[in-house]
């Protein structure tokens, strides 16, 4: 049977039919019709009250047809997860990086939709498996405790933000106290007040505009200044040197268990010029950095209108207002 399946159209997702959610919408709808300057994000197949898919034919709710046909799940989910279907498939369409998160136990999962159902609207645990179907990138996991020390005692603006202190405790901890001393580390990182935050990172990228290639890859450059250039000032830029980076090609899968720190960055066609408008505008600080001039947020601000300017890219009205370097571009 054919479903007609709901889209969300958060912020991040790709535009218009540069969006593979989009155009699977259009081939499965041929009412929909896409706006090129909107985001179509996640494309849902399943029962979730958030977004139900719906049969074709008789447009009742997936969620109904299973509960009147239950032997379609079969004797072991029945047994375990009763006349429910227990999954959401998604197809996802990722412009700029998501936040990072971290999904909740079976137990927790029950516990947090029992206390706020209005917020938790069901009592599932969501471990997630994403397999790529373009190449795609994501933050998964802590990395191993000796490059989260490298980067610790090779980046002096992360260890201003964390701490020296915190941080000083976790290059010297022993495997014993390593898991305690990571859990103060990085929540020290994700309570940091904004304005440590947004100058360390500010000073940080300035200071590596100015290294040569191989410096650059050592404090993995590219990936921190494209998610700067997305979301300026956010601590979840620093996050790059705690968890793993993982670029996944087609075919390729990752899995996400319970509790496990995980962002998902970008996936679909490379459709944007985020990079060429990201090289122009660093290689712009360098050379301001080997004149001796000091580089502030507002001329940074400026390049990287004029860069957008002279590649004819156009802002989308509901992202005019929006503070950044580079806002949120589309063809």
């Amino acid at each position: 049977m054919e479903l007609r399946c709901a889209v969300q159209q958060y912020a991040w997702g790709k535009h218009g039919l540069s969006s593979k959610v989009a155009q699977i919408a259009k081939n499965n709808d041929p009412d929909f019709v896409a706006n090129e300057l909107s985001p179509y994000a996640e494309l849902w197949m399943g029962t979730h009250p958030n977004g139900p898919s719906v049969i074709k034919v008789s447009g009742q709710e997936l969620g109904d047809w299973v509960m009147a046909n239950t032997d379609t799940l079969g004797v072991k989910v029945m047994a375990k997860f009763g006349p429910q279907l227990p999954f959401l498939f998604k197809v996802l369409s990722v412009r700029e990086a998501l936040s990072i998160q971290a999904h909740p136990s079976k137990n927790h999962a029950e516990e947090l939709h029992r206390l706020r159902p209005d917020i938790y609207k069901d009592p599932n645990h969501k471990p997630e498996l994403a397999i790529a179907i373009t190449p795609f990138e994501a933050l998964c996991g802590f990395r191993p405790a000796r490059e989260i020390a490298e980067f610790l005692k090779n980046i002096p603006e992360l260890r201003v933000v964390v701490g020296e202190e915190v941080a000083s405790k976790f290059v010297s901890s022993d495997e014993a106290n390593q898991q305690s001393a990571l859990k103060e580390c990085f929540q020290a990182l994700m309570t940091a007040s904004k304005p440590v935050i947004e100058s360390n990172l500010i000073a940080l990228v300035t200071r590596i505009a100015s290294l040569d290639e191989s410096g650059r890859a050592e404090v993995l450059a590219p990936l921190l200044c494209r998610l700067h250039s997305q979301f300026p000032g956010d601590v979840g830029c620093f996050a790059i040197y705690f968890l793993n980076f993982l670029a996944l090609k087609p075919g390729e899968a990752l899995y996400l268990g319970p509790n496990e720190p995980h962002a998902y960055l970008a996936g679909g066609p490379k459709t944007e010029k985020f990079p060429q408008i990201d090289e122009e505008v660093f290689v712009y600080i360098k050379e301001m950095c080997n004149y001796g001039c000091s580089v502030s947020y507002e001329m940074w601000q400026i390049k990287a209108r004029e860069v957008v300017r002279k590649h004819s890219i156009i802002v989308p009205t509901q992202f005019k207002g929006r503070r950044g370097w580079v806002i949120r571009f589309v063809r």
